[in-house]
């Protein structure tokens, strides 16, 4: 089964280095959900583009390719907000390898990536339309339709919020899933979102008013039973 894990800090000094090594844990905690390959993306050394490390194997083969790259990734280098997100895959669409690896992204220009645990059952549909508007594929997975779809809506509306994006992306997807999304569009900026699949979201602050700045929406579903049970 696949794991997602993504790390933002906020205002909070932290270099590069730091970044990869919690989202490289947070990958090892998740091992134990068995999987073939693994995969990273950070903000890169220009912190206008983003970096993917991804490698086929177990984690410890992707901190040794990542440590290789260390040069590259300028881990020494401090960003006060950042957002990683972090995969490990178990194949289930194409064979284990770094192409059908995620992070999986929008274009080369890696404008959009995602991270993906569950399966996408319409992935052929948005697939065939993507292709008819021109995206060209490089993986045999499900989930590259998620990164190339949210470029689509991009394309269609550039004054949309990264949110509103993701919203309008869920909206054309059948199945379970849990979603990270990370885009050199919105820097610093990271939408996760789930149907079916778990997605667990933890927040450490100094102040009491922690999730001020997590916006959670519901489902039409989901509200209205969250108000029957308020008795509303």
């Amino acid at each position: 089964m696949c794991g997602i894990f993504a790390y933002l800090n906020y205002l909070t000094p932290k270099k590069r280095a730091e970044i990869l090594e919690l989202l490289v844990n947070g990958l090892k905690r998740l091992e134990y959900r068995g999987y073939d390959s693994a995969g990273v993306a950070v903000d890169a050394a220009n912190s206008k583009d983003i970096a993917i490390i991804k490698k086929t194997g177990k984690v410890a083969l992707l901190e040794e390719t990542i440590k290789s790259k260390s040069s590259e990734l300028d881990v020494d280098d401090t960003l006060d907000v950042h957002c990683g997100i972090a995969h490990t895959r178990w194949a289930t669409h194409g064979v284990p390898s770094e192409v059908n690896c995620h992070p999986h992204r929008s274009d080369t220009d890696n404008g959009f990536v995602v991270v993906h645990n569950g399966i996408i059952t319409n992935y052929k549909e948005v697939k065939t339309f993507l292709e008819k508007k021109g995206f060209c594929f490089e993986s045999e997975t499900d989930t590259e339709v998620i990164a190339k779809l949210i470029s689509h809506f991009y394309q269609q509306h550039p004054n949309f919020s990264f949110r509103e994006l993701v919203e309008s992306v869920v909206r054309q997807l059948e199945g379970a899933f849990a979603l990270c999304f990370k885009s050199k569009y919105f820097p610093g900026e990271c939408v996760a979102t789930r149907r079916g699949s778990p997605l667990l979201v933890g927040i450490k602050t100094a102040t009491r008013l922690a999730t001020d700045h997590v916006p959670i929406l519901y489902g039409k579903e989901d509200h209205r039973k969250s108000s029957a049970d308020k008795g509303i």
